[in-house]
Formats: C-alpha cells, structure tokens, sequence
C-alpha cells in the first residue's frame, strides 16, 4: 500500500486537484479566458506525458538489466 505523502504527490490527484481549480474558476469568474485554461491543461498533459515516458524508460531500464543478469547466468545455447 502507497503512503499518504505518495498519493498526495501522484500525476492523477495533482491534475485532478487542478481541475478542479479550474472548474470552479470558471464557475465564479466566467469572463476567465479560455487561452489561460487551455494553458494550465496543455502544461498539465505535457507533464504527465512527460512522466509517463520517464516511467517507461525506468521499466524498460529494470526489464533490461533483469535481462542481461539472465543471459549471464545461463549462455543462450
């Protein structure tokens, strides 16, 4: 189970939490422009874009180095 600091910290809760900033701008201040919106989600997708592919590259990165200590143990025949 993830700690409560890790789940405060995750990509969805951030951007969820952003949302709903948003949201909740726009409810209360609907002459708000939609360029500083489009703004916030565009930075927000390229962030979690941006982790998603860190994240691949650290789980390619471990399946690899498994790979190579299984090829060392035993010598493809």
């Amino acid at each position: 189970m993830r700690s409560w600091k890790e789940r405060l910290l995750s990509r969805k809760f951030i951007t969820s939490i952003v949302a709903a900033l948003i949201a909740g701008l726009k409810v209360y201040y609907p002459d708000l422009p939609d360029k500083a919106i489009w703004t916030v989600v565009g930075s927000l997708m390229g962030w979690v874009f941006i982790e998603g592919i860190v994240d691949a590259v650290s789980q390619y990165a471990k399946w690899s180095v498994e790979k190579v200590a299984i090829l060392r143990e035993k010598p493809p025949v």
